[in-house]
């Protein structure tokens, strides 16, 4: 059992840890920041866990009632975090949108904010105005297809296979949870591609040539907007990750003993963890943007506030300002410049370009485990690239 002394006492170290207390409950440690208590349970012979809060704000003598809580009612057969509203409902009269909720809170832990707001705000702008009303079990795949063709109509296919999965999802979860409540997954019944077709695959604009690139960088450089603007594109330019990381980075993250940018798997398009050798170069950049920014949150802000992510639209913006149209380059287009660059030079194996690049290469068990693949080479590899785009700029 923890005391609180034990709790005072704790340190970070250089990666993640728990401390046990019992019963499921225990103190996540992590690198940077507070700690935060954790609970795991089983339901339904299923695993998972919940988060109950941040220490001090939440203190031990706290957690462990919110955790005496949720066993007395597991013990009972009780789902221990389902919404008050939904358990107030009968059986038979909880719709889509209760159950969403539900959905929504279940995999709060396990998602970044930004796919849920995304989830709901597709969920209110295409699914509610036509099931949300409905009950779980009346919902048939003739009324998801309804949901779908409507958005397809309107030209945003790719939109609706982002709902179309969300509303699968939010009926796995929810069944996984209470079998005895749900009958099926309707989502099942519908092939996505009769209905959209086979996806297109997105082919961003990019450009090559040294002497073009170098015009692009030294313009992006001497970009007169906000430096959070500024520092974001240099930064992609370097480390071609994708858009959603860069904006989301936060200095929990770096690590410049190492020199490496550790991003976790929850921010991750792939959902595994991605190690970034940061280059002299992204050191520079990284060392200006901490003159702009809340050590304890994103590195590059939004203009509007420390505390907030830089928006889609700023990078977008800086793009356009500096005379560039979407024909010609995109947020996305940096990984393609990589690509083409370093796989034309010939100097770097294919499989070590692509696991930069957060690539599926090798076999599914080296994926799953070697998160440092290629380590070594990735890192010559990164710097010899940012000494190519400085060379560019010259």
């Amino acid at each position: 059992m923890l005391t609180n002394s034990q709790l005072k006492a704790l340190k970070s170290k250089d990666k993640l840890y728990r401390v046990s207390d019992f019963d499921g409950l225990s103190i996540e440690i992590p690198i940077k920041g507070k700690l935060r208590w954790r609970f795991r349970y089983r339901f339904n012979n299923k695993a998972f866990q919940k988060s109950f809060g941040t220490y001090p704000e939440v203190s031990l003598k706290e957690a462990r009632i919110l955790r005496d809580e949720a066993r007395e009612k597991i013990a009972k057969n009780i789902e221990p975090f389902l919404s008050k509203k939904l358990q107030e409902v009968k059986k038979d009269e909880k719709t889509f949108k209760e159950w969403s909720e539900y959905y929504l809170e279940k995999v709060s832990d396990d998602v970044t904010e930004t796919h849920l707001t995304r989830v709901l705000k597709g969920f209110k702008a295409d699914v509610y105005p036509y099931i949300g009303d409905m009950y779980m079990n009346d919902i048939k795949a003739k009324n998801v297809i309804g949901i779908i063709n409507i958005m397809a109509e309107r030209g945003a296919k790719e939109s609706a296979k982002k709902v179309f999965s969300s509303i699968s999802r939010c009926f796995q979860v929810c069944m996984a949870s209470f079998p005895d409540d749900i009958e099926r997954n309707p989502c099942k019944d519908i092939a996505l591609k009769d209905l959209l077709g086979k996806k297109k695959e997105a082919h961003y604009p990019i450009i090559t040539d040294s002497k073009e690139l170098g015009i692009l960088l030294n313009a992006i450089t001497e970009y007169q907007g906000h430096d959070s603007t500024r520092l974001a594109l240099l930064m992609i330019a370097h480390t071609f990750v994708r858009p959603h990381n860069i904006r989301h980075a936060k200095w929990e993250q770096i690590n410049f003993n190492t020199a490496q940018w550790i991003i976790p798997a929850k921010e991750m398009k792939t959902r595994k963890e991605l190690i970034v050798p940061l280059s002299t170069q992204v050191i520079k950049i990284l060392k200006e943007a901490k003159n702009i920014s809340n050590p304890d949150s994103y590195i590059f802000p939004s203009p509007k506030s420390k505390t907030t992510t830089l928006s889609d639209a700023a990078l977008v913006g800086a793009l356009r300002r500096l005379g560039y149209t979407k024909e010609q380059i995109v947020a996305h287009s940096f990984r393609g410049i990589f690509s083409t660059i370093t796989h034309e030079a010939a100097k770097f194996n294919h499989d070590v370009i692509e696991t930069q690049l957060a690539h599926s290469v090798g076999s599914s068990v080296s994926q799953a485990y070697n998160r440092a693949i290629y380590l070594k080479e990735r890192t010559q590899m990164m710097q010899w690239y940012s000494d190519l785009l400085e060379k560019y700029q010259n």
